[in-house]
Formats: C-alpha cells, structure tokens, sequence
C-alpha cells in the first residue's frame, strides 16, 4: 500500500478581488482534520503561494517513491467558471488570462491523475465550482478518468453558477464539511457519509448548493475509524456552541452599536453624484491629455472622442455581466438582463418536430443588456484614432466605468477596425478582453489613469512601429 498525501491551498490576498480573510484559517481548521485521521503521511498548504509555484510543488510531490494510496487536493478562495473551464482564482488572477494567473480544473485534474493514486479526492469551496462532466461538448473530466483515475470523488461547495458564502473566521463551506466529516462518531467515516451529511445541511442554506462528481465504488473512506477524531470533535463542536452563546447573550444595544459603525464605515467610502461623476470625468481627461506625450501620433492620426451615457455599444457583454456578478454588492447603480429568444429551425415544425423526437432541447440565442440606473454620465468614453494615410487602420480605445456604492470598476480595450473602403472602417472584428481594475471613488482620477487605464497612445505608437520592422 502506498502512501496518502493532501494538499491544502488557500488564498487570501487579490490584486484585482476583494480579499477573504477566512481563508487561511479554512486550510488551517481542514490541515488540523486531515492530520486526525491519523492517514495522511504529508500534509503540505499554501497559502497566498504564486499559481506557478504551486504546480511546480505538485509535480515534485508525483516523483515521491512507494506509490500512492489516496491523494487529496482541497482550494479555497475565489472562482470563476467561463465557456471554458473553472479555475481557481490566486493572487494575481486575471479573467482574460485566466490559464496562467489560475488553476483551471483539468490542469488541477492533470496534476491530480499524475500521481496515479488508487484514490483521488478534490474538493473545492469557491465561487461557480460545481462544473458538469462536459460542458460546450469537452469532456476534461471523462477524458482524464479514462486514462488514469480509479477512484476519484470531487465535492464543489456550489453549482457553477451560486457563489461560495465566505463568513468571518471560516467559509460556510468548509465548516459544514468538517462538521460533516465528524458527524459519524463510530466506525469508518465514508466519503458517502460526507456527501450525505452535506446535502442535509444545506438544506437550511438555498442559495448555495453542493455539487458531487463521483467515479467508484462507493466504498471510498474518508477516516478509518470516527474515534480518531473524537478530540479534534470536541474542540470543534465547543468553539461553535461557544459562538453560538456570545451571539445569543449579547446586548441589543451593543449589536445595534456594531451595526452602526459599520453602517458608518461604508457611508465613508460612498461619494455624492458629483463627485462620482468629477472622478470619471478625470479618469477621461487625465488618458486624453495623454497625447502630449506623443506629439509624433499626430502626423498619423487625428483624435476624436465619442461619449455615451449609457452601454449600448459595449462589446462582450457577457464577461461584464460576469464580473459584476462575481464583484457582488448591495447596489443596483449598473443591472443587467438575458433576453432568450428561440432559434429558428431551417425546416420549420418538421425541423421542431425531429428535434423533439430526438430528445434534443430547443436552442436559443441570448441578448445581454447592461442599464445604467445611476443616472452618471459619459460612462462609455472612447477615443477613435481617425488614420491620415490609407495604408493604417482606424485604432479605437475605449474606457468604460461601471459605478458601485463604494467603488468604481473601470474597464479598457485597445482595438484595430480595418479599412472596408476610402472613409469606412469595420467595427473590431473578435471578442473584445477586457482590461479591468476597482477603485474607491475618493482615489486620485489622474493616478488612477496613469497606473490602470491601458494607454491608448502607446498602443497606436507601437502600431505605427510596427510598419518600421516589417520593412519597405
């Protein structure tokens, strides 16, 4: 038999998502678990570890000698599932590049098969985790159990599209899954014991369902015997009922006082309408007064500006939509809705007809609509680089501003429109990414375009530039 190793990782610190500081002590509170079942021989954790650092770590753990009996990988922290895949979100995380600035499940499933364990156990407490077997007809999943997991169980703390409830000292999560795992007191603890007791607790929690993938024999364990962790029981269930008791016998009058100062705390950071819309207006001036710096541009392009109150001609609303739901918040300062309307089958009802014979569902196209109920204006500014010779292409470089109650998300894109005639242009061809940062309404609007707004100058110098290297 061979040895059992986990691999705990969390991440607490984002450059570019809000921080969740329950997360060390999830990898904590599972690190002391996992170590009374008395099976793991190596327990190793990140935490706030560089994504590159991590895989490098995992593939030096495959090489370890004797085989292995169970691997066990668990994450928390941020997620996010696209057309894709799901990744992991770590510190430097970026949603359009995801795949170097995350973990996506098949590279954590690749890293996982690698060490041909007779067990493999992922579990996941992230936002959108609990991912379908294929999705946009690719199966990682089943193509990677085909060609080397024997037993493998994956337990998502929600379905690929809830968020994960973070708390203050532990994730909702990760503390029904320990409470979960102690939940049988005698006998062997079976990972079916686990999938059970989780799907009874969050029935008291609607809005976040667990996901199970499952490939085995249901004989799976997770703790030989329950008894091992009477102690770690103990202390786990005191703690709780010793939170559950302070929350019972405080004062109302200091509850009330809590609630005030934090009430107070976010009322700081929220700014009047004008100052909310001076600091889009700054952000705008500060990137266009930024031609000074390329006085050569204008023997190429002239500069024109175009403003919308509204996000009308945003491109790719789809990631938008994705962040501002990733993002959360109290406020509707920016909605969003789908609009499903049917497809149409080339041979009408017969077409109808056969697609329901087949079992096949209907087909829709979506439509999505960002709104703009906080009433600022200028909030899709761009700046069109109208070419003075035929051979250059038109450079449009947009910012858009999507307000919150406390902050501002400020989105960029540099993009090419090529020449369709003598004065015509095409609109950008692709799927516009997204550059995307969060500021609080009281930060700098001139640092803020300095440091974050993607230089749309730069961008049509470097265009220019590039007709130099490709010679005459």
């Amino acid at each position: 038999m061979g040895q059992s190793v986990a691999v705990l990782i969390g991440n607490v610190e984002y450059d570019e998502l809000s921080a969740l500081a329950c997360c060390a002590n999830d990898v904590a509170q599972m690190h002391i678990l996992l170590t009374e079942t008395k099976k793991f021989s190596q327990i190793i954790q990140f935490v706030d570890e560089p994504v590159s650092f991590v895989k490098d770590e995992l593939r030096k753990l495959t090489e370890l000698e004797g085989g292995f009996e169970e691997v066990f990988l668990y994450f928390s922290g941020h997620g996010l599932s696209n057309s894709d895949d799901f990744y992991m979100c770590f510190k430097g995380f970026k949603e359009f590049s995801p795949n170097s600035t995350g973990l996506s499940r098949s590279d954590a499933f690749e890293l996982v098969r690698n060490f041909n364990a007779n067990l493999s156990v992922v579990v996941i407490d992230a936002c959108e985790a609990g991912r379908n077997l294929i999705k946009n007809d690719v199966p990682p999943l089943a193509r990677a159990m085909k060609s080397g997991f024997t037993n493998f169980v994956q337990i998502s703390s929600c379905t690929e599209n809830q968020f994960s409830l973070a708390g203050e000292s532990i994730s909702l999560f990760t503390e029904e899954f320990i409470k979960a795992c102690l939940f049988k007191e005698q006998g062997a603890v079976y990972y079916t014991d686990v999938e059970n007791a989780l799907r009874d607790a969050f029935l008291r929690h609607p809005g976040q369902t667990p996901h199970f993938i499952r490939q085995g024999t249901s004989q799976e364990k997770f703790c030989d015997d329950a008894s091992r962790l009477n102690e770690f029981r103990t202390g786990f269930w005191a703690s709780q009922d010793e939170h559950e008791t302070q929350e019972e016998t405080a004062p109302a009058a200091t509850a009330i006082a809590l609630a005030k100062a934090v009430i107070e705390n976010i009322e700081t950071k929220v700014p009047s309408k004008e100052d909310a819309q001076a600091f889009i207006d700054g952000v705008f001036k500060t990137a266009l007064n930024r031609n000074s710096l390329a006085p050569e541009i204008a023997d190429f392009f002239k500069i024109r500006t175009v403003k919308y109150d509204d996000f009308h001609y945003v491109q790719n609303k789809k990631s938008v939509i994705s962040l501002l739901s990733r993002r959360g918040g109290s406020d509707s300062f920016v909605e969003s809705d789908v609009t499903k309307k049917k497809r149409r089958q080339p041979f009408g009802e017969f077409g109808l007809g056969t697609l329901a014979f087949l079992g096949m569902p209907d087909e829709y196209d979506e439509t999505y609509h960002l709104l703009n109920h906080s009433k600022l204006e200028a909030v899709h500014v761009g700046i069109y680089f109208e070419p003075s010779y035929m051979a250059l292409n038109r450079i449009f470089s947009e910012i858009v501003f999507l307000p919150r109650l406390t902050e501002c998300l400020i989105l960029t894109c540099n993009s090419k429109e090529r020449r369709s005639g003598w004065g015509s242009f095409n609109e950008y061809e692709g799927t516009k990414e997204w550059k995307w940062s969060h500021h609080a309404w009281s930060d700098d609007p001139a640092e803020v375009a300095k440091e974050y707004v993607s230089d749309p100058f730069d961008f049509t110098t470097a265009y220019v530039l590039s007709f130099g290297e490709q010679g005459c």
